[in-house]
């Protein structure tokens, strides 16, 4: 999607950390508030030239894969 969309908006994949919610039957290590500021001040914020096409894991871009 970032390459079909390259010119009109930004497309980024968000882990925003173990959160402690239904999913993880709330043992999560993360506040609902930590993970909010990932998404919304790290990604959802990004200014128009920022990055498209990655992946962010909490606060930093980490590769799709681990080693």
């Amino acid at each position: 999607m970032a390459r079909k969309f390259q010119n009109n908006i930004l497309v980024n994949a968000v882990h925003p950390g173990y959160v402690p919610t239904v999913m993880t039957s709330r043992t999560g290590i993360h506040t609902v508030e930590e993970a909010a500021n990932t998404v919304v001040i790290r990604v959802a914020l990004l200014p128009d030239d920022g990055p498209s096409g990655v992946y962010f894991n909490k606060m930093e871009i980490a590769p799709f894969t681990y080693t």
